[in-house]
């Protein structure tokens, strides 16, 4: 892929000075601590194509696909790509005077020293450019729908949601690969939050054993805000997801969440790093892995708490249960603290299912599979129980069971 993007001539200026920092900064290696047990070039070697990638335009069954979206959606506000390109016609959204909504590239004058975040900008087609004023209420969920039909590109997509003060709103996004081929998706997406706004945000990852992410997501958290970030992973090739929160003002309330429920052999990697900048915030982070088959859980969190961040409360936890001997768990929860008046902790464990537990199950007259597979269900609700959108929750609780071969 290297030698392809040494070939690309792009238009626009920014696009182009970020696919020569890109070329310049290289392909992530196992070398690097960032991605010690994940390997990119793995992705890379099914022969993604990256040409010309912002004139194509997705072909596909529009009537297939619209029935798709209407029997798995939960909301009435719905935004859906195909294969990296907005499609208005499958999309509806709230009318509202104190919102604005258009697709965008939004590339811009970009200086990071991150291979994909270069490359995204480089190679953006499409995003979300979403403005939502002051003083809004949003009742229904705001779902964002990323199908692939088209198994030979990457897609390179980036938004930007900028919430105003005093507002609510509810954010899914739903990463779906439809022909279940080969697919790539490399997304960034920036969040800003005004003073006193609440933002729950939720990321449903189940495309499938063929379907690679590459996800970073970049959050701002102004005063008296509350942001709720629940990330689910339930199937995937390689699956990496960076979720970045600077906390930038005093007496906000920020939720980092995560569970990853493999069954075969996929790999997810969870990076979190949560910036604590002012005084008098909190921040509570909880992540979990069920593994199984070979499948592979990687989870890197850390907390940043600046040295005029006094009074700062900061709690993080990962807890892994391995179903399989073949199973592997890498975790590396972090503090680096330079203030002295501050309440923070940090923990990781991991276990199996106790014999105990299913012997008291057995005893009620529940088979030995269906004790385990509840017992497996009861440990991920507690991420569940943090999605606050009933249909969404009721939902992810279904294919949760389905997964785990038990009856609700």
């Amino acid at each position: 892929m290297i030698e392809t993007l040494k070939n690309i001539t792009l238009s626009d200026a920014h696009q182009q000075n970020s696919l020569q920092r890109a070329l310049e900064i290289g392909v992530p290696s196992m070398k690097n601590e960032e991605w010690k047990y994940t390997y990119y070039n793995k992705i890379l070697q099914q022969g993604f194509d990256v040409n010309n990638l912002s004139t194509k335009q997705a072909t596909f069954n529009h009537d297939q696909i619209q029935t798709f979206i209407e029997n798995n959606s939960v909301s009435s506000n719905k935004l859906v790509f195909v294969d990296g390109i907005f499609q208005n016609d499958l999309s509806t959204f709230l009318n509202h005077p104190k919102i604005n909504f258009w697709n965008n590239k939004n590339s811009v004058e970009s200086n990071s020293k991150d291979f994909l975040l270069e490359l995204n900008n480089a190679l953006t087609t499409d995003g979300v450019f979403l403005e939502i004023g002051d003083n809004v209420i949003v009742e229904d969920l705001v779902e964002i729908f990323y199908l692939h039909t088209n198994s030979s590109s990457i897609f390179n997509l980036k938004n930007k949601i900028k919430i105003g003060k005093n507002t609510q709103a509810k954010f899914a996004e739903y990463f779906i690969n439809y022909n279940q081929q080969s697919a790539y998706n490399n997304i960034v997406t920036e969040v800003n939050i005004d003073a006193s706004a609440n933002i729950e945000w939720y990321k449903i990852q189940d495309g499938g054993n063929s379907y690679n992410i590459t996800d970073n997501m970049f959050i701002q958290q102004a005063e008296k805000s509350i942001c709720n970030v629940v990330t689910c992973s339930f199937s995937g090739a390689i699956t990496r997801n960076v979720l970045n929160i600077d906390v930038n003002g005093e007496r906000t309330e920020t939720h980092m969440n995560g569970l990853v429920l493999l069954l075969n052999n996929e790999h997810v990697d969870n990076r979190t790093q949560i910036n604590h900048n002012v005084p008098n915030c909190e921040s509570f982070e909880l992540y979990k892995n069920i593994l199984a088959g070979t499948s592979t859980g990687v989870f890197n969190g850390k907390i940043n708490v600046d040295a005029i961040a006094q009074k700062t409360n900061a709690f993080q936890s990962n807890r892994n249960i391995l179903l399989s001997n073949d199973a592997n768990i890498y975790t590396k929860p972090q503090l680096e603290i330079y203030a002295d008046d501050v309440k923070c902790s940090h923990g990781a464990t991991s276990s199996q299912i106790e014999d105990s537990e299913l012997f008291y199950l057995q005893t009620r007259g529940i088979s030995k599979a269906t004790a385990r597979g509840l017992l497996v269900f009861a440990f991920g609700e507690e991420i569940v129980d943090k999605i606050n959108f009933e249909p969404l929750r009721n939902k992810l609780e279904k294919r949760i069971a389905e997964l785990l071969n038990i009856d609700l």
